[in-house]
């Protein structure tokens, strides 16, 4: 029975595969990555072989982790090794020629008069080819621009236009709260954001709050969104009535972070209470547990 049991957990190991989540130079979002046997943590150089096979170098952006192979893309890129001194000598002299050629490139769309805002230009680990990303509200024939840098920089040239958000992520910056754009850290993808996750949040629908340095509604809107509605379905909406209070009593505020709501009796005078102190009904009304716990405004 015990070989059994080592046996059917040694099938388990081995369709498991350790994958990382990798920030490359050309991308502001973390792409998954099979490990290996390579022990890495967030935030060590690694050198990657794409999935075109091209190497290049990135940052651990995730702690390593297992899934099952089946859940894994067959053709899933892969760490190759983690970047020694050399390759992080590369890549400075790589960036020397990625600032040059972004100036020249510069200078082009102006003499081309190419209906484009640069972003940013990624040469191949390799050198062999630079990629220009760059935004634009609509198409851009960009062939001359492209024949004009490939003679310039005698190398492959590639233009990958982005959307706003991408453009975001790529440049970085600090939203309101005063931290570096959700975007270019830790999200992993750009999912939709709609201004009913800010009505959940109980939020002002001014624009400009809602909108981030892209003009876009902001990302943390969708990933905070379940920790708001979590806390709704902890408390009474406002204008409802609550019990227990040995009175009439209307809910007139709820703060959603604190998890409590403001309660205006009937007499005037309002109290605070925490969801905690709080009970749901089988009718669906809310009653306060106990009237001594709450704070008198």
């Amino acid at each position: 029975m015990k070989l059994e049991e080592s046996n059917i957990t040694k099938t388990q190991l081995d369709s498991r595969i350790k994958v990382v989540g990798i920030r490359t130079r050309s991308s502001a979002k973390s792409v998954m990555h099979s490990l290996g046997s390579i022990s890495l943590r967030v935030g060590d150089k690694v050198k990657i072989r794409s999935k075109s096979g091209e190497t290049d170098i990135g940052t651990i952006s995730d702690n390593p982790r297992f899934l099952e192979s089946k859940y894994c893309p067959e053709d899933l890129p892969e760490v190759i090794v983690k970047a020694d001194s050399e390759d992080l000598k590369n890549i400075l002299e790589i960036e020397k020629l990625e600032s040059k050629a972004l100036e020249l490139t510069k200078r082009k769309i102006k003499e081309f008069k190419v209906p484009m805002q640069l972003i940013s230009s990624h040469y191949a680990f390799s050198r062999h080819k630079v990629t220009f990303f760059f935004s634009s509200p609509g198409r851009v024939d960009f062939r001359k621009l492209v024949r004009a840098l490939s003679d310039a920089l005698s190398v492959r040239v590639e233009m990958r236009q982005v959307g706003i958000r991408d453009e975001a992520a790529m440049l970085g910056g600090c939203g309101d709260c005063g931290r570096t754009y959700c975007c270019s850290t830790f999200l992993k993808s750009f999912d939709p954001v709609t201004v009913k996750m800010a009505k959940d949040q109980n939020l002002s629908l001014n624009p400009t709050k809602l909108s981030g340095g892209c003009g876009r509604l902001k990302c943390c809107l969708r990933f905070e969104h379940s920790h708001y509605l979590s806390s709704k379905k902890r408390l009474p909406a406002c204008k409802k009535k609550v019990g227990g209070c040995n009175c009439g009593a209307t809910v007139v505020q709820q703060d959603l972070l604190k998890e409590e709501v403001t309660i205006l009796l009937e007499d005037g005078d309002k109290i605070k209470v925490h969801a905690n102190n709080l009970e749901r009904m089988q009718t669906g009304q809310f009653t306060v547990k106990d009237f001594s716990q709450t704070d008198r405004l």
